[in-house]
């Protein structure tokens, strides 16, 4: 199938070198392994020679760039950012802020919108004293014994150095807010100078031998909900960022952001201009891109071919050719890259291959479709909850849409019932063929085409946003990595009649128990009002066991299957209230059934909020290698304190095994993004990886 992308390729030159690569040693194919895409599952990354050093690495790793915040889409290389500063900095430490979905707000969000009044100044103060804490704490444990540490500090370490991150922030703004609501300004003078005065000791501490501290911030939208008062929390959280890092030599804090997030708080904060100088957009040349796979593709080798095009034209049959296909469908995010050329390696592994033909590019083509799919609808659902259910309704029509092709598709839209029930909180909003049209050139899903212009796609950083005009003469074109996914046909669609029906695409996963989309929908509402009223105590622990059992079933039923309820071992003495089986063929719950021959998934619900000797007793008899060595205790409390660790520590020690306590606020975060159609297994996995480096 021809396409504009290899005909510019042979017109223009493509980033594969025109120079024939070495050969491949016979059964090369075969020992190949370009890692995995999604970095924190990625070993290679250990490697400090597989990066691929892009401007906004070199931004992050040198102080005086003056960049503290990385922006991106999803899958541009924030995550193996994250990991290469933590291997590469003096002193590092990640944080992973859950202060993002707040409960409650002392303060009215109309007060806390405007960035230049005191309410919006006080939760900046709250913010960076929080952070300025985090940074003290770290350079105490790396001067153990200093004795000329400032009265101020010294007093501040004592009374907050040892809270959690997000305690401490929350006990700042209920201070810094209670001033506020009260109208004390003399109180509120003293409480907001207070990071100031820190602030100021911190420069001289040390007398400039303090070193380098960087706090990396990642992961944020794991808590952010998307609610205006989050939006208000992170966007001061950003400011705070920027203060501490400009004002402070030794103290850095560089946040890893997803670009639909730092999109809202452009839009909505008054100051952001402020913002935007500390701004790195995580954009990729095809030369970057080529150079990312050809160190992966070389990694398993002794001698390592050449780059700049020599080693994918010694492992790719028809190297110009599979680049274009390539790069084509990628959109040029490196993680879409990995995937595709890895798709492409197992058919060749697959069908015994000596080099990798064209067509197993081609044959990757529609597998790496799917998933494209699939991981759009995932990256935007917090801005737009369930658009994967719009995305679908394009099957089998055309690849391209004229003004009035849109216009009938819009008005199809706005009539579907089960749109209706499941978009209707944003796509009202969107509904004239303009601001349609625009939406879907901002989560790059359509590129517009102005008469006598080449079609143009979203960039991918955030320094270009703006659409180009729409009028009735533009076209749209659907992004051509979902054309294999949706099925579309290759013509230009003028108007959809009103008796057409929309196709079913075929990779859409059955949801659990039969449900259909809305009734899957509303059975997850019940399922969050059922666990919020739940009052705690072992009188309602078997409601408790029920509402967990439905969290297994309808947010992990593409991976755990069977569940089955209060299952007895052979002798009838050890009950576990749930067990399912791992299904899993990738990510967090492979690793698991790897790490602990976690062939079966143990779950104990326990509906009270700390956790006692005996309940870590009980679990331990569960843990054994013929069924698992992990286990996952689902409570109702907010967070997992040190005695708490102190039992997973031992049990890990003496059992080899694994308890992973689940909080309540967890099964909630489940449970909202299964809602919001999300498959990610981002929020356990990061769940995991606290608990296994506090008890390390």
């Amino acid at each position: 199938m021809s396409r504009n992308r290899k005909r510019r390729n042979h017109e223009e030159g493509s980033a594969v070198a025109p120079q024939a690569g070495p050969r491949l040693p016979k059964g090369g194919i075969d020992r190949l392994g370009i890692g995995q895409a999604f970095a924190e599952y990625d070993a290679m990354l250990r490697d400090p020679q597989i990066y691929v050093h892009t401007p906004a690495f070199d931004a992050a790793i040198h102080a005086e760039s003056g960049k503290y915040f990385f922006v991106g889409r999803r899958g541009t290389g924030k995550t193996a950012l994250r990991r290469y500063c933590d291997q590469q900095l003096e002193h590092t430490r990640v944080l992973v802020p859950e202060v993002f979905m707040p409960s409650s707000s002392v303060v009215s969000l109309d007060l806390f919108k405007n960035a230049k009044k005191r309410p919006f100044r006080s939760l900046v103060t709250a913010f960076r004293r929080a952070l300025q804490d985090e940074i003290l704490a770290m350079w105490q444990q790396s001067h153990p014994g200093y004795v000329n540490t400032p009265q101020i500090i010294a007093t501040e370490l004592a009374q907050y150095g040892d809270m959690d991150f997000d305690n401490r922030v929350v006990r700042f703004i209920a201070q810094i807010s209670r001033h506020l609501v009260s109208d004390d300004e003399q109180a509120w003078l003293t409480e907001n100078k207070i990071a100031g005065k820190i602030a100021d000791a911190m420069k001289h501490l040390g007398n400039g031998t303090a070193g380098q501290y960087t706090l990396l911030i990642d992961s944020i939208d794991d808590y952010w909900e998307g609610t205006e008062q989050s939006l208000v929390y992170l966007t001061a959280f950003m400011h705070a960022c920027l203060e501490l890092s400009t004002q402070v030599e030794w103290a850095r804090v560089i946040l890893f952001l997803r670009e639909n997030i730092f999109e809202r708080v452009r839009l909505q904060d008054s100051e952001s201009s402020r913002l935007n100088n500390a701004v790195a957009g995580l954009n990729w040349t095809e030369e970057q891109l080529l150079e990312l796979v050809e160190k992966r593709l070389n990694k398993p080798f002794n001698t390592k071919f050449p780059l700049g095009g020599p080693t994918w034209k010694a492992f790719f049959e028809s190297p110009e050719e599979a680049w274009s296909e390539v790069i084509e469908a990628c959109q040029k995010r490196p993680r879409d890259i990995l995937v595709y050329v890895s798709n492409a390696i197992e058919s060749a592994q697959s069908r015994k291959h000596e080099r990798i033909l064209i067509e197993d590019v081609q044959g990757a083509r529609r597998r790496f479709s799917d998933n494209a799919l699939k991981d759009l609808g995932d990256e935007y659902a917090e801005n737009y909850p369930q658009i994967a259910v719009v995305l679908r309704r394009y099957y089998g029509l055309g690849r391209r849409y004229t003004y009035g092709g849109i216009e009938s598709m819009l008005r199809r839209l706005l009539e579907d019932e089960e749109v209706k029930h499941l978009c209707g909180s944003w796509i009202f909003r969107h509904n004239t063929p303009a601001l349609f049209i625009r939406l879907l050139y901002d989560i790059g899903f359509v590129g517009i085409k102005a008469p006598n212009q080449a079609v143009r796609f979203r960039a991918l950083g955030p320094q270009d946003t703006s659409a180009p005009p729409v009028t009735d003469q533009t076209d749209i074109e659907i992004h051509p990595c979902y054309w294999e996914a949706l099925d579309l046909q290759d013509l230009l669609v003028r108007s959809i009649s009103e008796d057409q029906e929309f196709g079913s695409p075929g990779f859409v996963a059955d949801l659990p128990e039969g449900l259909d989309p809305a009734g899957y929908s509303s059975r997850l509402e019940d399922l969050k009002k059922r666990l919020v009223e739940l009052p705690l105590g072992m009188g309602d622990a078997p409601a408790f066991e029920d509402i967990v059992g439905d969290v297994i079933k309808l947010c992990f039923f593409r991976v755990l299957e069977n569940v089955e309820p209060q299952v007895r071992d052979m002798e009838g003495r050890v009950i576990r209230d749930w067990i399912a089986s791992n299904r899993a063929q990738s990510g967090f719950w492979e690793a698991m059934r790897v790490r602990y021959r976690a062939l079966n998934v143990i779950w104990e619900c326990k509906n009270y909020e700390k956790l006692g000797a005996s309940d870590f007793h009980q679990t331990s008899y569960y843990l054994n290698d013929q069924s698992s060595r992990l286990v996952i205790v689902a409570f109702r409390g907010n967070d997992v304190t040190n005695t708490e660790l102190q039992h997973i520590r031992r049990i890990a020690h003496d059992r080899r095994g694994f308890i992973l306590p689940l909080t309540q606020k967890d099964l909630l975060t489940f449970i909202r993004q299964a809602a919001n159609g999300k498959i990610k297994e981002d929020h356990i996995q990061d769940r995991y990886d606290a608990i296994a480096r506090k008890i390390s």
